[in-house]
């Protein structure tokens, strides 16, 4: 039984799940390769987290982030990146709350500024920590 990591983000320390062999030197260079996201990580380690539900609205996002919740932007061919919790506010406000899409309703690219449009998902890491996952199409 391997011993367990820590790794600390802002919001607390968040455990990491390792795996044998794993090299930070891989995970520095691993993208996201298809949506929708199967697993999580960060520049340091895969992460024990688990989506737990999907199709998120605007309010359940904005509640969200209210109790510490932040973002981890998906995009296909980058890395997951991580916003920092002290820019979740502004970040929701400027970036995700004119481009989400919500659930159940027809997406039309052209219809949010720039042509890309988020769908956002409920991820729990492991220690009950939530994380919104927005993976972006475009």
């Amino acid at each position: 039984m391997g011993h367990q990591r820590t790794y600390e983000r802002g919001c607390g320390i968040i455990p990491l799940a390792e795996r044998p062999g794993e090299r930070k030197m891989e995970i520095a260079k691993k993208v996201i390769t298809k949506l929708p996201l199967e697993e999580l990580w960060n520049e340091d380690a895969n992460l024990n987290a688990q989506r737990v539900s999907t199709g998120l609205s605007a309010a359940t996002v904005k509640e969200m982030i209210k109790t510490g919740a932040t973002f981890v932007v998906a995009d296909v061919g980058l890395p997951p990146r991580w916003i920092d919790p002290a820019d979740r506010f502004e970040f929701w406000k400027t970036e995700v709350k004119p481009r989400l899409a919500e659930p159940d309703q027809p997406v039309f690219l052209e219809r949010f500024p720039g042509e890309y449009c988020y769908f956002a998902s409920k991820w729990r890491l492991a220690g009950e920590f939530s994380v919104i996952v927005l993976e972006m199409h475009h």
